[in-house]
Order: C-alpha cells, then structure tokens, then sequence
C-alpha cells in the first residue's frame, strides 16, 4: 500500500514573488522593515520591535497584529491588541484588511509605515522542508501519526485530523480550542505558535506565550494536556527547478510509522480562517474549550429579579419577566421574593454575595462554617471550593515564584484545616502539595536542568516521576478545576512540568552514563511507565 500513496511537497509562501517593505512615516529615524516570509509578526517582544525604544515598544500588545501573504495577496489582521492597529487612519479592529502598495498602517497610537509591495519572479529553489511529522508518544492513546507536507497547519477540535476522536476521546477533544495553534513555515522552518487557546501548546514541555517558537528535530509538541502529545521529525529535500510539483512517496516517512494509521495532510489551511475570528466566536471558545462541568460562568447579574429567577429554576431574566406578566406568574414571583427574603441569610446566600463581591477570603470563611454545620450541601461544596481557591492561590503562587516554599505549604495547610469538611478540595490540595515538592526539589538541588549528583538524587527524581504517571489522571482533573477558578494557575503547573521534564532528561542522561548501575538500579526500581 506505502507506494500507492503520494504527498504534494509544501510550497512555502514566500515563493510567491510578494515582497513586502514597511518604511518608518512617524518615526523616520528607525530603519525599514524588509518581510520575507509569508507571516510576520507585530509585537512588542518580537523583532525588531524588541529592540524599539521603550516609548515606543509599550505601544504594542504582545500579540498585537500580523501581516501574511496568501495567493499573491497581502493581508493585516489585528489580534486584539490594546492600542489598536489601524489602515489608512481607519481601525481595522477584528476584520481582515488586504494591503496595498502606498498604504499607510499603524500599530498603537505611536508607530505608522507606509506600505510598499513589489511583485517579482519567485526566489530560485532551495532546500526546504518537505513535510512534517507528528508521531504519538503515548503508546495507548490510540492516535495516528500526521504527515503535514502543506503549510500553514491549523490544529483545531472541529478539523477531522482531531475531530476523528470525539466519538472514541470526547473529553480529549474538549481540551482543544477551535483555533489552538497553528504550525508555519519562517524562513523555510517550521514554527508553531499558541492562538490563545483555553488550555494551551507546549514544545518540550514548556508552555508557548505570545511568540510563535522553531520546531526542531525530535521536539516534544503537546496541543492541551497530556493526550495529544507528539514527537516532531523533518523530512527535507532540494527541489528541482522546473515548475512541476515534486513528489514524495511514502518511504521518506520515519521508519515505524505505519502508513494505514496516518493521517497525510497534503492541504494547505487558510491564514484567513487563521486570523479572522469575530468577537462572539471567539469569546464562544473559551467555555467550549473548558471541559465539562468546567466552564466559567458568564458575569453574574445579582438583581431581584435574577437573583428569584434562579431560585425558581428559571434560566434566564427575561423568563421571568414574561412570566410576570401573567397573573398566576405574579404571584409565584411575590412568594419567591418571600422565599429569597427568608433565605438571604443562608450561607449560600452569604457565600454568593461575598464572591460577587469579591471578598473571597470571607466567602471561604462562611461557606467552611456552613459546611462545618452540613457537610452534604453539594452547592456549597462547590462554592466554598470556589471561595477557597480565589482566596488562596494566589498568594500560594507569588510564594512559589519567589521559591518560599514554607509559605506555600502554610497556606494550603490553612486551607485543608478551614476546609476539612469539604471532600471536593482534597485532590486539588493533594495536586498543590505535589506542585510544591516538586518545585522545592529542583530548587534545593541548583536548577532542574542540574545533573544528577547521586544515587540518592537519581532515585528521589525517579520518585516524582513515578508519581506523576500514577496520579498524572488526577492531576489533570485537578489542574482544569483549579484553572477554570484562577486561570493564572495554569502557569504555575506548567513550570511544575517543566521541571518534571527537565529533572528526567538529567536522570536519562546520568543513567547512561553510568551503565555499570543499571543492573543495581533495576533492583530496586519499580516498573515505570514508556
């Protein structure tokens, strides 16, 4: 079957002939702007704004706009960015605007360039990347290898390459965004970059930011958590210089793949459909993107009539208001508002207003107490879990940035003894104590990217990773909670992985070096996991 199966090879968009000149308007004493590849980046941490005076740098969001080629044609699209991206003086806010030769475009309110595009015969061919493949690590998650050999690539849960697991991995695919990440080519390399997704891509472990990052042989690619996880190789050729399309066969795939289970993306996405995201399709992806039971609520509306709207199981206000306008609905809400009346001083009640206002420490302290008093109300389970968490992690975050780990512990210990009648903050507390060790570890021991001192070093980071393959489940339950609470938290498990990867990488690198253990070390090991 492997030679019946053909891939066209990727056409980079620079070949198109397009190239693109941004010359300083407001400020003529910077240098021209020269793009040769089919996206580029406007950003403050990207170049050359990086390198701007800081006056001028401030102006811009970190993933403040980009500009890409597509069919010979030169588009602007702003991503949300603070100080806006405008075209000709007028905004361009979230639609695509194609760019001509003697426009004007400006970034913030401090940076404007002049437009000057110049069309051209193609670069002559050079060696580039003919394809990209994903292969799966993990061994049973039953995912096929992808084989991208057109550029750009957009991962997204309602594109087949994922959507293909709904009906086997429904949950899996819910940590995806319909716009997660998409992967291109610069400079004729393969970079990926983040679209903001809910639960985020990470290369090697590490979690991307606002910069797109190179690939590289080998790299660990994981698109939202810990099952779609793959490992990247390149596959490279010298294209001939004719205009026929050059073929590859199957047989310059790694070997192992198995060819029946690959998927070959031979089609080019779109950055149109990339970069064109409406305002409610976007703000529509976030509670989609959370998993069940997960999602965060829309801002809450504390009026009257809300507030016996939901007390009646009402969903929305305007329920409520039509059913007011009947007679028999009138008297139903007269007895709600009785009913709210005699309840305002519950402790859901209490807890409720607490958290809408903000004072989340008082809220965790009055929902501990309502449980103390009812340790089976399931809503205020849920709400002290909410309490307890806006109110302490925080705190628990600026610790173990700052490596006081004492203090970290302190604060989930005085968590677990306000909250001990609640079950639900168990797993999390245990996954918080877990982050903690791990960190204070790799502190203690120089960095986690240290090497191995001893055998004691060796086994005790063994030790957390056999820990994070039998609670790794658990753990990431626990994360989507705490995160759907404090999406800050997201950065700190990730750091926590991090570390977990690098302390690995030590222990491999140690264990082959010393392969006169191996014997003594396999003894006393228990059975890990691939």
């Amino acid at each position: 079957m492997a030679s019946d199966v053909t891939m066209a090879a990727a056409r980079p968009a620079t070949e198109t002939g397009v190239r693109i000149v941004l010359e300083p308007a407001s400020h003529p004493e910077l240098a021209p702007i020269q793009i040769h590849d089919s996206l580029f980046a406007i950003g403050r941490a990207e170049a050359p704004f990086d390198a701007y005076p800081p006056e001028l740098s401030a102006e811009l969001s970190r993933r403040h706009a980009r500009i890409f080629c597509e069919h010979d044609a030169v588009y602007l699209a702003d991503l949300g960015s603070t100080n806006g991206t405008s075209l000709n003086g007028v905004a361009v806010k979230t639609a695509i605007a194609p760019l001509r030769d003697g426009d004007t475009v400006g970034f913030g309110k401090a940076l404007r360039y002049r437009v000057h595009l110049r069309h051209g015969p193609a670069p002559p061919p050079r060696a580039r990347l003919a394809s990209l493949t994903l292969t799966p690590k993990l061994n049973g998650a039953a995912l096929q290898t992808i084989v991208i050999t057109n550029f750009p690539f957009l991962v997204s849960k309602s594109e087949e390459t994922f959507a293909r697991y709904r009906d086997s991995e429904p949950a899996q695919v819910n940590y995806l965004s319909r716009r997660h990440a998409h992967l291109f080519l610069k400079s004729g390399e393969p970079y990926v970059e983040d679209l903001g997704s809910t639960n985020g891509t990470f290369v090697n472990g590490t979690r991307l930011e606002a910069q797109a990052v190179p690939l590289h042989e080998g790299d660990t690619l994981a698109f939202g958590g810990r099952h779609f996880v793959y490992r990247a190789s390149m596959q490279w050729e010298t294209p001939v210089s004719d205009t026929a399309p050059t073929r590859i066969g199957v047989t310059q795939v790694p070997p192992g793949v198995d060819v029946d289970r690959t998927t070959f993306v031979a089609a080019a996405d779109s950055f149109l459909d990339i970069f064109c995201v409406e305002p409610a399709q976007a703000a529509g992806n976030e509670a989609e993107n959370t998993p069940p039971d997960t999602a965060p609520e829309a801002p809450r509306d504390d009026s009257l009539v809300a507030r016996v709207a939901r007390r009646l199981g009402l969903k929305t206000v305007p329920d409520a208001r039509r059913l007011a306008r009947w007679g028999a609905a009138a008297l139903v809400l007269i007895v709600g508002v009785a009913w709210l009346l005699l309840r305002d001083g519950s402790p859901e009640s209490r807890t409720e207003d607490l958290l809408a206002r903000g004072d989340y420490a008082r809220a965790a302290a009055v929902a501990a107490s309502g449980l103390d008093a009812d340790p089976g109300n399931a809503h205020l389970r849920a709400l002290d879990t909410e309490a307890q968490l806006k109110a302490t992690l925080p705190a628990w975050m600026a610790a173990v940035d700052k490596k006081q780990f004492g203090r970290a512990t302190a604060l989930t210990d005085a968590m677990r003894r306000q909250g001990s009648s609640n079950p639900d903050l168990v797993p999390l507390l245990a996954e918080l104590d877990w982050v903690v060790r791990v960190r204070a570890y790799a502190a203690a021991r120089g960095g986690a990217q240290a090497p191995v001192r001893d055998a004691a070093d060796a086994a005790r980071i063994r030790q957390f990773q056999k820990q994070w393959e039998d609670q790794g489940d658990a753990y990431q339950r626990a994360f989507v909670i705490m995160s759907a609470q404090v999406p800050a938290y997201r950065d700190a498990y990730a750091a926590a992985l991090s570390d977990i990867r690098k302390l690995a990488l030590q222990e491999a690198s140690h264990e082959a070096a010393s392969p006169e253990t191996k014997t003594d070390d396999a003894a006393e090991r228990s059975p890990r996991g691939p």
